[in-house]
């Protein structure tokens, strides 16, 4: 398991996260949080970098998303496109320990 302190920028401002992943050959699951929402995902696995897509409740209703990212011994980098627009997310610190 991976873990991640993020910072989720989005069209309503900036809010701090954590996404939690674990890659198994080629795949890769988690789950993405930010303020109360919290969403699984699904995705693939090539090398540093990974793609993934899920969906979130919200009180505007559920946003879908499609994200990629690269993971790197700095942390984690990506974007997530959404039906509000592109929302990017990273990581400050780096890799937590855990």
């Amino acid at each position: 398991m991976e873990a991640f302190d993020v910072y989720v920028r989005t069209p309503f401002g900036k809010y701090r996260g954590e996404i939690r992943l674990m890659r198994s050959g080629a795949q890769v699951s988690g789950s993405l949080s930010f303020m109360v929402f919290s969403s699984d995902f699904q995705g693939t696995a090539d090398g540093p970098f990974i793609s993934f897509h899920g969906s979130i409740e919200t009180p505007i209703g559920p946003l879908d998303y499609d994200a990629e990212a690269e993971i790197s011994a700095a942390g984690i980098s990506g974007k997530a496109d959404t039906r509000l627009g592109t929302m990017t997310f990273s990581s400050q610190e780096g890799r937590r320990k855990s």
